[in-house]
C-alpha cells in the first residue's frame, strides 16, 4: 500500500480537518470580537460603516456572535452546508472590504479561507459529524 492509497481510503477525513480548521478560526475571531471589540472596529472601512444601521460596537458584537455560531456548527458538523454558506458570506465581505486598502496579506489569507468554505459548502460533512449520523 502506498501513501496515496492510504489517503484515498481515508478521504472523508479531509472534510473533517477542513471543518475543524475553519471552526477554530471562526470561534477564535468571534470570541475575540467580544474581548477586544475596539480593535475590530478599526478594520471596518469608512465606506462600509456608512451602510451599517447600528453602532459599530453593536455590529461587532453581532458579527462575533454569528462567527461563534458558525464555528460551533462546523465544530460538531451540524448543518455544515449552512455554516459553510455563512462562512463564505462573511469571508466574501472581508475580502471585498480589504480591496484597495493595502492589506494584501489579510485579503490573500481570507481568499484561501473563502475557498475552503466554498469547498465545504459543496462537500458537506460525512465524517465524525452530527450531519453524518443523521444521514
Amino acid at each position: 500500500m502506498t501513501i496515496i492509497d492510504f489517503f484515498e481510503r481515508n478521504k472523508d477525513y479531509g472534510t473533517l480537518f477542513m471543518r475543524f480548521g475553519l471552526a477554530l478560526i471562526f470561534l477564535w475571531f468571534g470570541i475575540d470580537k467580544f474581548i477586544h471589540v475596539q480593535n475590530w472596529i478599526g478594520w471596518v472601512p469608512e465606506w462600509m460603516a456608512s451602510f451599517i444601521p447600528v453602532s459599530l460596537f453593536t455590529f461587532m458584537y453581532f458579527q462575533g456572535a454569528i462567527e461563534m455560531l458558525v464555528g460551533a456548527l462546523l465544530l460538531v458538523g451540524y448543518k455544515t452546508r449552512f455554516a459553510a454558506l455563512l462562512a463564505m458570506l462573511i469571508l466574501l465581505g472581508v475580502v471585498l472590504s480589504t480591496i484597495g486598502t493595502g492589506q494584501a496579506e489579510v485579503m490573500l489569507r481570507d481568499i484561501g479561507l473563502l475557498g475552503a468554505s466554498i469547498s465545504l459548502l459543496f462537500a458537506g460533512s460525512k465524517c465524525c459529524s452530527v450531519d453524518g449520523r443523521r444521514a
